[in-house]
C-alpha cells in the first residue's frame, strides 16, 4: 500500500485482482438467478477464471449467493442474489459472458457490462407483461383443460395474477405472500364460476393462471442439484418448493372453504370441447405469452418456439405409447436440455437458458403437484398421488442430466472448433 498526495492507494495488482473478482462473481450470480444450476455456475465461473489467469479459482454458490476467491487462501467475494432474471436479462448475461471469454471486453467493462442487466426496461412494457401473462393461461388452458368457457375464465383470471405479481415488486408483504393470494383469488373465481354452473372442471382450470408462479422449475432443479453433489442448493431449492406448493394449495383450500364447495369439485377430470387443434395452437400461445412477459426479442422467438415443440412432442408420444406421465415427462426433459445445450454449441449467440427455461413451463411439475397436494388436503386425493407427483419431478430431474450428459460431445467439438479458429486468426 503506498501513499498518494496523503491517501492509501491499493496496488494496481491488488485492484485488478478485487475487479476480477468481482466480474467472476457478478457472472455467477447472474447465472444462479437467471435459473441455472449452482452446479453449472460454478463450472462457468471457473471456466472464465481460468480464462483470465487464475485455474485454481475457488467458488461456492448457492441459491441466494455466491462467493469467489481467485486462489486457496486468498481473498474472496460475496455476491448477494436479490430476484430473478427476466430471459432478455439472462440474455444479456450471456452475451457479456461470451464477450469476456473471446477478449472483447476487459474486466472493468465487463463488470459494469453484468450491473447494467438488471436495469434494461422491459421490451414489451407493462402492457406486453400483462398480455403475455393473458395469452400463456389461455395457452395453457387449451393444453390442460380445452374447453372455451374455461380459457376464457383461465384468461380473465390472468389479470388478477399480473396485478398481484407487479404489486409485489413494491411490497414486500405481498411478495412474501403471493403464492397464497394468487391462488385464493383464482380459486375463488373460478369456484364461484363452477358453482354457478358456467363451467366444469374447475381444478385443472384453476392452475392454468398460476402455473407461471408455480414452483416446477425450482423442484425439478433441487433434485438436478442434489444429483450432482450440491447437498446444500439442492436442498434449500426442493424445500422452498415444496413450502411454495403448500402455499398455493392453502390458497385453493381456503378459497374452497369459504365457498362451501364439496371436495368432489376438486376431482382431476379433463374435458374436451375443442380437439387436437388446440394443442397446436395452445403450444404457439404459449411461446407467444412467454416472449411478451419475458421480453424475449423476436429474434429468439424461432429457437424457444423450436424446444417448446420438440418437448411437447416428446411428451405427447410418451403419453401415447408409454401410457407413462413420468416416462413422457422424462423423455420431455431429455428432448429440452439435449437441444437448448446443443444449440447453444452450434449458435453462441443463443444461450442454453433462453431456450431451456420456457419448456418448464410444459413440463408443469409443480401444477400436477398443485392438484395432488389440493386433493389430498381436501380429502379426495390418496397417498398415491403424492407420491406420484415426487416420482414425476424425479423424473424430470434426472431428463435433464441425462439430456445434459448427451450434448457434452457437441460442446467439446464445438469449443475445438473454436480454439483451431482462433489459433488461425
Amino acid at each position: 500500500m503506498r501513499a498518494h498526495y496523503g491517501v492509501a492507494v491499493q496496488p494496481e495488482s491488488a485492484a485488478h485482482q478485487t475487479a476480477t473478482r468481482r466480474l467472476l462473481a457478478y457472472v455467477g450470480a447472474s447465472l444462479i438467478a437467471g435459473g441455472a444450476t449452482v452446479t453449472d455456475a460454478e463450472l462457468e465461473v471457473r471456466r472464465l477464471g481460468a480464462h483470465l489467469g487464475h485455474p485454481q479459482v475457488q467458488v461456492m454458490g448457492n441459491p441466494t449467493g455466491l462467493t469467489v476467491a481467485l486462489g486457496s487462501g486468498e481473498p474472496a467475494t460475496l455476491e448477494r442474489i436479490e430476484g430473478g432474471l427476466r430471459l432478455d436479462q439472462s440474455l444479456h448475461v450471456g452475451r457479456v459472458r461470451r464477450d469476456l471469454l473471446a477478449g472483447r471486453l476487459g474486466v472493468e467493462e465487463g463488470v459494469e457490462a453484468l450491473r447494467q442487466a438488471r436495469e434494461l426496461p422491459h421490451l414489451y412494457g407493462t402492457p406486453g407483461f400483462v398480455g403475455g401473462l393473458f395469452v400463456v393461461s389461455m395457452g395453457i388452458c387449451m393444453i390442460m383443460q380445452p374447453a372455451w368457457a374455461n380459457v376464457l375464465l383461465a384468461g380473465a383470471c390472468s389479470l388478477a395474477v399480473s396485478w398481484l405479481m407487479l404489486a409485489s415488486a413494491r411490497h414486500a408483504l405481498l411478495a412474501s405472500l403471493l403464492p397464497t393470494v394468487a391462488a385464493f383469488v383464482v380459486s375463488l373465481a373460478i369456484l364461484g364460476t363452477w358453482q354457478a354452473g358456467l363451467v366444469d372442471g374447475p381444478l385443472r382450470t384453476m392452475v392454468c393462471p398460476i402455473a407461471v408462479l408455480l414452483p416446477g422449475s425450482l423442484l425439478s432443479t433441487g433434485i438436478a442439484e442434489l444429483a450432482t453433489g450440491a447437498v446444500v442448493s439442492g436442498t434449500a431449492r426442493f424445500s422452498h418448493g415444496i413450502v411454495q406448493l403448500l402455499l398455493f394449495a392453502l390458497g385453493v383450500v381456503g378459497a374452497g372453504v369459504l365457498l362451501g364447495i364439496p371436495p368432489e369439485a376438486f376431482t382431476n377430470v379433463r374435458l374436451d370441447q375443442m380437439g387436437l387443434w388446440s394443442l397446436p395452437v395452445g403450444l404457439a400461445l404459449i411461446t407467444l405469452g412467454i416472449t411478451l412477459s419475458e421480453s424475449v426479442p423476436w429474434r429468439m422467438v424461432g429457437w424457444i418456439s423450436l424446444v417448446l415443440t420438440a418437448t411437447f412432442t416428446t411428451q405427447m408420444l410418451g403419453q401415447l405409447h408409454g401410457e407413462s406421465l413420468p416416462v413422457a415427462a422424462f423423455g420431455g426433459a431429455v428432448v429440452a436440455s439435449f437441444l437448448s445445450t446443443a444449440i447453444e454449441a452450434t449458435r453462441t449467440n443463443v444461450p442454453r437458458l433462453i431456450t431451456f427455461l420456457p419448456s418448464f413451463w410444459l413440463l408443469v411439475p409443480g401444477t400436477l403437484g398443485l392438484m395432488g397436494i389440493t386433493t389430498f388436503g381436501l380429502g379426495t386425493g390418496q397417498v398415491e398421488a403424492v407420491v406420484g407427483v415426487i416420482t414425476l419431478i424425479t423424473a424430470i430431474a434426472l431428463g435433464l442430466l441425462v439430456g445434459s450428459a448427451l450434448a457434452l460431445p457437441l460442446k467439446r467439438i464445438a469449443r475445438r472448433i473454436h480454439v483451431l479458429q482462433k489459433l488461425r486468426r
